[in-house]
């Protein structure tokens, strides 16, 4: 297939550059209802993604447009040719500035996994029986789970002479916990890795289990006005990612985000000054890989250091449109950690919060804010749980004293502090 596919790129005269992605996933997935096994199965697919893209000029201005379209293993030569022609002829209409393609280029790491050896029906095998290893509470247990492992081929072919393959295998589980208390509540959770970490699994869904219970149990949250809140676990990763994607050159280059070399992000800060690393290596990330989808080859890099911005990250286009060094798309991004401890942190009245309906972050405005499912409020005297009710506030008003925890966590793509302080946040309790 690969064959026919470049053959018909060559031989339309349109396209003036191509790119090929071969995917081949083989995949096993197990479905359980509680604990009883409801179905399992196993899956191999191939999948072929073609970009195709076409210069042409207008008025006296250049363009370079581009299309994508994706092709079947069954396709037969005449489909392939026609559906590439439909392609460059779509091509035609998208007027973007000129820019190059990726160049070959020698990959700077590599990504190890223990799931790399060994058949991966063994290894799901072995994640059921962790993910279950923890769920023996009467009052709250695993409603549904599904367990999803794929062993995935890349092959990134373009024009340009890239030709790079490398391989990934990832687990994704999705959870439904049920606990009774006060009220029957569930909470909906997911898990992404590429590594198996002994026990990792096990105390992640032990933590699942006990917020649960605490859920069930919470009052409604008090309207304090405004108050100290503490963001942990994955809100803490979300709010920190507002500098990855304001640090990126396609947000510079498009003028949503004012973020400049040299500059602080984060204004005249008092608190703990960010530094941020992306990292296509990261051990156990669901997205490591050592090329991008262009077939550039990644490697470390420092994008932020004590919350100053040292370099823009992106990809081949927008870096040349921005007239800096590409870095490639990097998914990974690490944060150091703060000096004090989330103990210490948890000094005075405030709101932690672990869990929202939807925590958003405007990585335009700098907006944050979202309905609180489980977090715990601390009068001075007493912590217990609470749920309902919401926060609000603005990146650029409370960055200047925001504080990180010692203590760090690690997750889909992420590793850092697993809380993050902010003072004078806006809370709408419900009572």
């Amino acid at each position: 297939m690969l064959k026919k596919i470049i053959k018909a790129l060559k031989n339309i005269r349109e396209i003036s550059d191509w790119k090929v992605i071969e995917t081949i996933k083989e995949g096993h997935e197990l479905y359980f209802i509680k604990q009883e096994l409801d179905m399992n199965r196993a899956k191999k697919v191939s999948s072929y993604n073609v970009t195709v893209y076409r210069d042409f000029e207008e008025a006296g201005t250049k363009y370079r447009g581009s299309a994508q379209t994706t092709i079947h293993p069954g396709m037969s030569e005449k489909e392939v040719k026609k559906r590439i022609e439909e392609s460059a002829f779509a091509a035609g209409f998208v007027k973007n500035k000129p820019y190059p393609i990726a160049e070959p280029s020698e990959a700077k790491g590599n990504i190890s996994s223990r799931f790399q050896s060994g058949e991966i029906s063994d290894w799901i095998a072995e994640i059921a029986s962790e993910v279950f290893s923890q769920d023996t509470k009467e009052e709250a247990f695993l409603n549904s789970t599904e367990i999803y492992l794929t062993k995935t081929k890349t092959h990134i072919l373009n024009s340009r002479g890239v030709d790079v393959q490398f391989d990934a295998v990832r687990a994704f589980i999705e959870l439904v916990v049920t606990a009774t208390g006060k009220e029957e509540v569930e909470l909906y959770h997911q898990l992404r890795f590429s590594d198996y970490e002994p026990d990792s699994i096990s105390k992640a869904v032990d933590e699942f289990l006990k917020e649960a219970l605490d859920r069930a149990k919470a009052k409604p949250t008090p309207a304090l006005g405004s108050a100290p809140v503490i963001l942990v676990s994955e809100p803490a990763e979300d709010f920190l990612s507002y500098y990855v994607d304001n640090s990126s050159a396609r947000a510079v280059y498009e003028k949503v985000s004012t973020f400049k070399i040299g500059d602080s992000v984060q204004g005249d800060f008092k608190g703990d000054g960010i530094t941020v690393t992306l990292d296509p290596f990261m051990p156990g990330s669901f997205y490591s890989a050592p090329y991008d989808g262009d077939g550039f080859a990644l490697d470390k890099e420092q994008i932020i250091k004590d919350g100053k911005l040292v370099k823009y990250w992106g990809d081949v286009r927008y870096s040349h449109y921005l007239g800096v060094e590409p870095t490639g798309n990097i998914h990974n991004f690490s944060v150091e950690p703060g000096r004090d401890s989330l103990d210490e942190l948890r000094e005075g009245p405030h709101l932690e919060i672990a869990l929202f309906s939807a925590f958003n972050v405007d990585s335009i405005t700098g907006d944050f804010g979202g309905e609180i499912r489980l977090g715990w409020y601390f009068d001075g005297k007493e912590r217990y749980p609470i749920t309902g009710g919401s926060i609000s506030g603005n990146i650029n008003q409370v960055q200047r004293d925001l504080l990180l925890s010692k203590e760090v966590q690690k997750s889909k793509r992420y590793s850092g502090p697993k809380a993050v302080k902010l003072f004078n946040v806006s809370v709408s309790g419900i009572k």
